[in-house]
């Protein structure tokens, strides 16, 4: 299904070739550090980052996460490994992404180390 979601996205230029590619990279480090056993396992965080790549790229703004959000993902026991994961994701973007979406990357990648 995220493949599917990606495709359709680039066809419709929703995101570019380069956001496509990234967003295929980071699918496979996941699967790779055995974070997630399948694709679809990480579809919210993939589609997620394809859209705030393209964000990125458009200057386009969002709304950080929620402060009560925020302080109950910091206190989580999975909350450290989250930044080490998402600083290696990071390194290999195409672009550099909002303090306001690493908030939410790191939300995302919370949830995927606990399930």
């Amino acid at each position: 299904m995220i493949q599917e979601k990606l495709i359709i996205l680039k066809e419709n230029k929703v995101i570019d070739q380069e956001t496509f590619e990234y967003a295929q990279e980071a699918l496979m480090f996941l699967i790779n550090r055995n974070i997630v056993e399948n694709e679809e396992e990480a579809d919210v965080f993939i589609t997620h980052l394809a859209m705030a790549t393209a964000r990125q790229n458009t200057d386009e703004m969002i709304d950080g996460i929620d402060e009560i959000i925020k302080q109950e993902i910091e206190n989580d026991e999975k909350y450290e490994e989250a930044i080490e994961i998402w600083k290696e994701l990071k390194v290999i973007a195409p672009t550099t992404f909002s303090q306001d979406e690493d908030g939410y990357f790191h939300l995302h990648l919370v949830t995927l180390l606990r399930n």
